[in-house]
């Protein structure tokens, strides 16, 4: 029976000269190549849907439906059962994700325990109107909606020249690309005295790469100094993905 309905395929996909549609166990197919696995199908009309539920066909445009007959996708699956789709690949796990490469290969990722990237410690930099990058680096493999904690003090004289300091998260360290916020920084309000602080979460699209902190200040009136810590807890950000 296997082979009979193999070769049945072959002809169906491969013919050019045979153009009528081929039905397994049905002699009311409903596409190119149409398998009803029940035989329960009605000899005219169109099958229920309950009736589709163990039918397996192919379109004449390559979509294949399983439950259903009239796929709209390559693959179309219709199932009243939770668990329709089963992939053994030996990534598979407890939790995990179907996370796409940047060719469309997909593997199964961790989630639990969640997915939490700490950058490097960013450096004593001179901080000026323009973005610049502190040091701070952290990689990116899961493509996905990020926590961003970013943990940040700089020290500026004269008292009170800075208006406001920003950041942003870039792939590189010299420009904005693939910005975490691509309309604009986010913005702080400096503080009264010598200190800009930034600590705080936002949330942002993270694509897989590795990605630096960008800073900028707004001044009041000229900074002779404008200088960035050069601790963990003063100087680096966080990145927690989102389930």
């Amino acid at each position: 029976m296997k082979k009979i309905i193999i070769t049945l395929f072959l002809l169906a996909l491969g013919s050019k000269n045979l153009t009528a549609q081929i039905g397994i166990q049905t002699s009311n197919p409903q596409a190119t190549f149409h398998i009803d696995g029940a035989r329960d199908n009605p000899a005219t009309g169109i099958p229920s849907a309950s009736q589709q539920a163990n039918d397996v066909v192919v379109t004449s445009t390559g979509n294949l439906g399983i439950g259903t007959n009239t796929p709209s996708t390559k693959l179309d699956i219709v199932s009243s059962t939770p668990g329709a789709l089963k992939i053994t690949d030996g990534t598979q796990g407890n939790g995990k994700i179907l996370v796409s490469d940047a060719n469309g290969v997909a593997t199964w990722q961790n989630t639990s325990p969640s997915v939490v990237i700490t950058s490097t410690t960013g450096s004593a930099v001179t901080i000026g109107g323009n973005l610049v990058w502190l040091g701070s680096a952290a990689t990116v493999t899961i493509p996905g909606y990020y926590l961003i904690s970013p943990r940040l003090i700089t020290d500026f004289a004269p008292a009170n020249c800075s208006g406001f300091i920003a950041y942003n998260l870039s792939t590189s360290t010299t420009s904005l690309v693939n910005p975490a916020f691509p309309l604009q920084e986010a913005h702080f309000a400096s503080t009264i005295g010598n200190n800009n602080f930034i600590y705080s979460t936002n949330v942002a699209y993270l694509n897989a790469g590795t990605y630096y902190m960008l800073v900028r200040y707004g001044a009041v009136s000229q900074c002779t100094s404008h200088v960035s810590r050069n601790t963990a807890s003063q100087n680096s950000f966080t990145l927690t993905l989102l389930k």
